[in-house]
């Protein structure tokens, strides 16, 4: 079987920065990789590249085998390949449901109609209820986005990414600006999301990465320095010297 992720000398550069330099990595079927590194390591603009809101100068991604880096955004979101955002990219003027019903209209049935029908089709209906239980926010379909707290709007984030059916969910730091206790609900939910989709997290909350990641990369000035389970990057003495030892200070 493929991988579910496969990059191959990755390349961006935006004038004079070469802000991603020849990165290589695959990422096994459900499992979650976490890429780490220092702010500006360029970690935002690999997961840009992956799901295709940047154009990569060269590389290859390959999603289960079939090359996807030539094709748009949405093409590779009907390929199997979503991102949830570091800032939400919730429609903060609507419902939490037409939030869903956007998405999963997304996944079933690309160019359908406008809001008010797929609102009127109990499929779509159906599939936004599952995938708000599934994240926990059945309770605020009704709601309007704008008036969730900042930890159900990450939530209603993630459904917006997993309504899109993807094998692989890209997330780039899920975490963000969560207190203690909703930072470890958000790691069960996308510790659950395992049985049915392969994940690549960004997260700076280390405690999160290192409960939830069966592999790490570690992202500096664009390049991968190391590679490795939890256990390798905790010892990995350029890591430390890169990274982990600045956490710590």
């Amino acid at each position: 079987m493929p991988d579910a992720l496969a990059i191959t000398g990755l390349s961006k550069r935006f004038g004079g920065l070469q802000a991603i330099r020849d990165v290589s990595m695959t990422v096994a079927e459900g499992t979650v990789q976490a890429v780490i590194g220092p702010n500006g390591a360029g970690k935002t603009t690999l997961i840009s590249l992956l799901s295709g809101r940047l154009g990569a100068d060269k590389g290859e991604i390959r999603l289960f085998g079939t090359p996807v880096h030539a094709l748009p955004q949405e093409a590779r979101v009907r390929a199997g390949l979503a991102r949830s955002f570091q800032i939400t990219s919730v429609f903060n003027g609507m419902t939490v449901r037409d939030n869903l019903l956007v998405a999963t209209q997304r996944a079933l049935a690309p160019g359908f109609g406008l809001l008010r029908d797929r609102a009127e089709d109990q499929e779509f209906r159906d599939a936004a209820a599952r995938v708000a239980e599934r994240v926990g926010i059945a309770r605020h379909l009704d709601a309007t986005a704008a008036a969730l707290p900042h930890a159900l709007r990450r939530r209603l984030d993630v459904g917006l990414g997993i309504a899109c059916r993807p094998r692989v969910l890209l997330m780039d730091e899920p975490l963000a600006g969560m207190g203690h206790e909703e930072s470890e609900e958000m790691v069960e939910l996308i510790r659950s999301l395992r049985s049915d989709t392969t994940v690549v997290l960004i997260e700076h909350d280390m405690e999160a990465v290192f409960a939830l990641a069966d592999r790490i990369a570690v992202l500096v000035q664009g390049e991968v320095i190391a590679a490795g389970t939890v256990a390798e990057i905790r010892v990995d003495q350029k890591v430390k010297e890169a990274y982990l030892g600045e956490e710590e200070t």
